[in-house]
């Protein structure tokens, strides 16, 4: 019943094709378990563009096109398997506004009785005609948006923001929604979120696994070096310490890559040169629960 989200933000701008298409469970793999569209948001200098669809990536010229064709310093793609909203191209992620790119894995539960005008009555004027779909992940993204420019943020992202004032404020927003439903005694959300302006490259998670890598494999022993001087997984990189490149998935792509789980309810901030923040979850956070019924459906 959730969705499947793989981003990447490097010093250099290169393809993502290996992790879309041929990697061991490249995200094309997973669409196969999750075949009610699919998106890929990338940059080209200042502007970002988005190509998706409502049908399975796996099974699509126009994905399979894409991923080999495209370069960028900076990608977001999702394969969605819907749980609010139809199967429509309007309800494909990412979703974009100006710089901004976000992409949403899980489900905001009871949302259309509890938290769509809610939402809708914190979400700036101005952006509440731009949701053009009926999920709740597109009113997310605005929800979203509007926080960071009640706080100061570039509505459209073309200034540069400062990249952990913006996870503050998404962090911050996301929270809220986690403490309506435990206020109103409902099923608490599933919010694994990817956002970014193609500078700085957020990610959190709250309800569904997600991992990380900064570095790729280098040696046979890896696994197994002392050599306290090598700083290869982000764990144990000081952060006066940039990375070089980061990569943000729901499930672990290509056996290259060393990846690392990001906790439960840690917020994941990576600035404009390439410093890495975590925010630990917050005193006495729990992992929201998936509900029976969408837990059957997982094996089905």
């Amino acid at each position: 019943p959730v969705c499947r989200l793989f981003g990447f933000r490097s010093s250099v701008p290169g393809r993502a094709h290996r992790s879309l298409l041929e990697a061991e469970n490249a995200v094309a793999r997973q669409s196969i378990r999750h075949t009610n569209g699919w998106g890929i948001g990338w940059y080209v200098d200042d502007d970002a563009y988005v190509v998706k669809a409502a049908t399975a990536a796996h099974e699509s010229e126009r994905f399979q096109r894409a991923s080999r064709g495209l370069t960028s310093h900076t990608m977001v793609v999702h394969v969605r398997r819907a749980t609010v909203g139809i199967i429509d191209t309007m309800n494909a992620h990412p979703f974009r506004y100006g710089r901004w790119l976000c992409a949403h894995n899980g489900t905001i539960f009871s949302f259309d009785e509890h938290f769509k005008d809610w939402m809708l009555e914190q979400i700036d004027e101005g952006f509440r005609p731009l949701i053009m779909g009926d999920t709740d992940s597109e009113h997310l993204f605005y929800y979203l948006l509007s926080a960071l420019a009640d706080n100061g943020i570039s509505r459209s992202g073309r200034l540069p923001s400062d990249a952990r004032t913006v996870g503050r404020v998404m962090r911050a927003a996301l929270l809220a929604l986690d403490h309506r439903a435990v206020e109103l005694n409902l099923e608490r959300p599933i919010v694994n979120v990817l956002l970014t302006d193609g500078r700085c490259f957020l990610a959190h998670r709250a309800g569904m696994p997600l991992h990380l890598s900064t570095q790729k494999h280098f040696c046979p022993d890896f696994g197994t070096c002392p050599e306290p001087s090598k700083v290869c997984m982000l764990a144990r990189r000081p952060e006066d310490k940039p990375v070089n490149h980061l990569l943000v998935a729901s499930e672990t792509i290509g056996e290259e890559n060393v990846w690392e789980e990001l906790e439960d309810g840690t917020t994941l901030v990576l600035d404009e040169a390439f410093y890495v923040y975590r925010t630990a979850p917050e005193p006495g956070w729990t992992e929201p629960e998936l509900p029976e019924r969408f837990r059957r459906s997982l094996t089905e």
